[in-house]
């Protein structure tokens, strides 16, 4: 989203649809970060239409609403919780659950890392997020899961935090990187750890569904593609 802007329920359609995966998929998770809530709306709509489980983290109130990360999942959430990260220019988290897909359980978590410092820090920007990104592994468990976010990787692989993200989730792959933010940048990603067996395409959607940023839409299969 973009502080709340976004047309989230035309996503939720598309992806659902098979329209971004070119098939239905039989279950499905959104990674939502800078989602804001106005009595319910839009998260709460999206997911009582859909019949979804919503999880929303609320960090920052802003001009009389709430802004935050959320997770929407057609599978109910088995332990949510909150995971605090180390704050730089302003409170951040990760809002991090448990689902059981194919019989497996995995966690999923959706994070968005620091964007920018004052002035005079903005070159050492890469090392804070360095330092959220490892607190934040440091509290993911030791199992199979999927990590998505806006993790604000200016500088690209060379960053600390994407080095620390790589060696975390080895089903990721990064062969082809595309860009995510005005057509230059590779912000946001999905980071996979899989059950043996199973196997993971991501690509990222053109159309930004009125966001600042395309979304990056993965389709993961249980056992042989």
């Amino acid at each position: 989203m973009h502080a709340g802007k976004g047309e989230l329920a035309r996503f939720v359609d598309d992806f659902a649809s098979g329209r971004l995966t070119r098939g239905a998929p039989r279950d499905y998770v959104v990674l939502l970060q800078e989602d804001v809530e106005r009595d319910n709306e839009p998260l709460g709509a999206v997911a009582a239409t859909r019949h979804l489980f919503a999880f929303f983290l609320p960090l920052r109130r802003e001009h009389g609403a709430i802004g935050g990360n959320a997770i929407l999942s057609t599978q109910p959430f088995d332990q949510p919780r909150i995971i605090p990260l180390p704050r730089e220019r302003q409170p951040r988290a990760s809002a991090a659950a448990n689902i059981t897909i194919a019989g497996e359980r995995l966690f999923i978590a959706t994070v968005h890392l620091e964007n920018r410092l004052p002035w005079w820090e903005a070159l050492f920007s890469d090392t804070a997020r360095g330092r959220q990104a490892r607190a934040l592994l440091q509290e993911l468990p030791a199992t199979h899961g999927v990590l998505g976010g806006d993790l604000n990787t200016w500088f690209g692989p060379g960053e600390p935090a994407w080095k620390e993200m790589v060696r975390r989730f080895p089903d990721t792959r990064f062969d082809r990187l595309q860009p995510t933010f005005r057509n230059r940048l590779v912000l946001d990603h999905l980071l996979f750890d899989l059950p043996d067996g199973w196997t993971v395409s991501r690509r990222v959607v053109q159309e930004n569904y009125g966001s600042d940023h395309s979304p990056v839409v993965a389709v993961v299969s249980a056992g042989p593609p």
